[in-house]
């Protein structure tokens, strides 16, 4: 499920200076130059033979700085001509082993010529048998530092292929959640908005006109809140019970006398982010079974409190709760809305539950986690 979902694009990967990424690809050629001349010294040094410091760099650190320059062009052959499943055979015959051919060709070249211009014992003359001899001397290493480039550079590009699609599908997950959350947002203004419009039709067949005006009123006011915020899907809970205020003035209207709502918070719990409009269903829906169906005055109470360190809400009225033999207050448009949003916002860190109350009627309860900052940054959208 998607959790702590921010719906932001990830930052543009740092790029290095030129010069401090050709430092870093130096620095990695000079540990097997350093081996290879740590090497030298322990078997000159273990041999009893004379130790040439001159000779000893020549012939070890420059074999590796000639790959640290060959390194772009095995770079440019690995992305030109991709090694994959359905050509690595012709990849492999066709360029990368003449490529390593050629480069190992040139390697031993160089280092013939360095050899030679720092007049280095056996190379006051250039020859064919000379060449022959550095090219066959390092053809295993070379063979090795080639295809060890190579494979290098695949697995850092899959791994970064492997990150932008994790990274990609992460978006999608994150996008696919907004437009579900959009959705079952959409679909509980209607639902409240037609409910409402039938009670101000009710009141206008009754010839109580000025009272479905006073409903009309109330209801454009909490219509007003409710576009201001539209595309956001947290707001604080202070904000949350305002809304749910203007709702129950609504009813208020509808209800007389009938119905007393009871709203209590902790002031801790009042900036915690909750769902927009996460509570208005659950009320109504304590409206409409506990309160309404009944000719006698209801309550409902309404409170939010810290519990273990999470966000509890719970709207519990006096009806007569849930009857074992019915479903009916358990399902319902607003109901799994709640759920659906839930689910979507924390995934398996939250709670939603319908039960009898123990001093009687229905009691339902949120449980979600406490957070002054929104689980989901979204654009502001149509």
């Amino acid at each position: 499920m998607v959790q702590q979902l921010s719906l932001q694009l990830p930052e543009p990967a740092q790029r290095w200076p030129r010069w401090t990424s050709w430092g870093i690809v130096v620095a990695i050629w000079t540990f097997p130059g350093l081996a290879a001349l740590s090497y030298y010294y322990l078997n000159q040094t273990v041999s009893g033979q004379a130790m040439s410091w001159a000779y000893a760099f020549v012939s070890t650190l420059p074999n590796w700085y000639i790959w640290a320059a060959m390194t772009p062009v095995i770079l440019w052959l690995a992305r030109r001509y991709r090694i994959e499943r359905s050509n690595w055979k012709m990849m492999l015959m066709a360029v990368h082993l003449p490529a390593m051919v050629l480069l190992m060709l040139v390697h031993s070249l160089v280092n013939l010529l360095l050899f030679y211009v720092t007049d280095m014992p056996g190379h006051d003359t250039l020859s064919t048998g000379l060449y022959t001899v550095h090219f066959t001397t390092r053809v295993h290493a070379n063979i090795l530092t080639y295809w060890t480039v190579l494979g290098v550079y695949y697995a850092y590009d899959y791994y970064r292929m492997f990150r932008k699609r994790e990274q990609q599908a992460a978006m999608l997950e994150i996008r696919l959640a907004e437009a579900n959350l959009r959705a079952l947002k959409m679909q509980l203004h209607p639902h409240f908005l037609f409910n409402t419009l039938n009670s101000i039709a009710a009141l206008v067949r009754k010839n109580e006109n000025r009272t479905a005006i006073k409903m009309l009123v109330q209801l454009g006011d909490f219509l007003r809140l409710a576009l201001e915020n539209k595309g956001v899907q947290e707001i604080p809970l202070r904000q949350e019970l305002d809304f749910l205020q203007r709702y129950l003035d609504i009813e208020k209207i509808r209800f007389q006398e009938r119905l007393s709502v009871h709203v209590e918070a902790e002031p801790a719990v009042l900036e915690a982010y909750v769902p927009n409009m996460i509570l208005q269903p659950l009320v109504e829906n304590a409206i409409h079974h506990g309160i309404a169906p009944h000719a006698e005055a209801g309550r409902i109470e309404i409170r939010a409190r810290l519990d273990g360190g999470k966000l509890l809400m719970q709207v519990r009225d006096d009806g007569p709760g849930l009857d074992p033999a019915k479903k009916s207050r358990r399902g319902g448009v607003g109901l799994a809305n709640i759920r659906e949003r839930l689910e979507n916002l924390y995934g398996d860190d939250n709670d939603f539950s319908l039960r009898n109350a123990d001093e009687g009627g229905l009691l339902a309860s949120i449980t979600i986690p406490f957070s002054t900052e929104p689980v989901m940054t979204t654009n502001a959208a149509a």
